[in-house]
């Protein structure tokens, strides 16, 4: 890898969290063909690996990473004129949604604004506003374990609710991402751009600035929902909707709370201290910062 490979790299830079110790070895890829030929060194030493998109929905121990981190920047892109929409894992979704709106090709809006890669969207199937990866997914180029490079169909990935069959395979078997291909409708630009500016809209008005992980929770299901109140009802404890019970969680002001203030103290629900709730003054990184007992975190935006 030569002159590429840095040793001891500190990875905040890399991060959207802007945190994180340093790799024993770090290469930056910009190629796809870097990024097969790193992963296959650090697999024929023995090495562990990782792979490294956008950094996003990833928080990295100051005690830093051990072996290879290997950066996918690959980010080439190819728009057909049959809506079919060709793109490297190192690709910004963000920019890939703007750019195929502009083409007059709808389906990938949902992204707009959307921190994070290509590679990172697919195996995450990423979604906002109602659209997702798996919706629009034809098929993903892969590198296996082996190392043979593959080409598997959007079925393969057996989506669910942000997961795949990647995200649920153990990391040592865990095939790498190095392009998708997605299938696009047609749609009038005008209409697609009106439509990711109201999305950019929302996002500025509801999601904190600066530094962070991207979304850290998913909504809950009506199956998790029951399971979280019969939790609570097994410790008696009270749970009614916006409680905001739950293990840790930080609600900005940008969620609707800043006319619903509470004063410091031991939450309703738990009287005897079990959980405190502690609310910031609007405009300074206001909100809730809730410390529970445990259990699902239960989050009401009043959205």
């Amino acid at each position: 890898m030569g002159e590429r490979a840095r040793r001891d790299e500190p990875l905040a830079s890399y991060t959207a969290m802007r945190v994180g110790g340093p790799a024993d070895l770090l290469v930056v890829c910009r190629t796809t063909e870097e990024v097969v030929e790193a992963v296959g060194r650090a697999r024929a030493a023995g090495v562990p690996w990782l792979v490294l998109g956008g950094g996003c929905n990833v928080l990295v121990s100051d005690a830093g990473v051990r072996g290879l981190v290997v950066v996918h920047r690959a980010d080439r892109t190819h728009i057909g004129a049959d809506g079919t929409v060709w793109a490297e894992a190192g690709a910004p979704m963000a920019a890939l949604a703007r750019e195929t709106a502009a083409r007059g090709l709808a389906g990938l809006e949902w992204a707009a604004g959307l921190p994070g890669t290509v590679g990172g969207a697919v195996v995450g199937n990423a979604g906002a506003f109602g659209g997702d990866v798996a919706s629009v997914l034809r098929s993903v180029t892969l590198l296996k374990p082996d190392g043979e490079v593959t080409e598997r169909p959007a079925e393969w990935m057996a989506f669910s609710y942000r997961e795949s069959r990647i995200k649920r395979t153990p990391r040592p078997e865990r095939p790498v991402v190095l392009a998708a291909t997605f299938a696009l409708t047609p749609g009038d630009p005008a209409a697609l751009a009106a439509r990711m500016e109201e999305i950019l809209a929302w996002r500025r008005t509801r999601h904190p600035s600066g530094a962070t992980m991207g979304s850290t929770f998913k909504n809950p299901t009506r199956k998790s929902r029951r399971a979280s109140d019969r939790a609570g009802r097994a410790e008696g404890v009270p749970h009614r909707r916006g409680d905001g019970l739950g293990v840790a969680c930080q609600l900005p002001h940008q969620h609707g709370l800043r006319h619903r203030r509470r004063r410091p103290g031991p939450h309703p629900a738990h009287p005897d201290g079990g959980g405190a709730a502690v609310w910031g003054p609007p405009g300074a990184g206001g909100g809730i910062h809730w410390v529970g007992r445990g259990g699902e975190l239960t989050i009401n935006n009043d959205q």
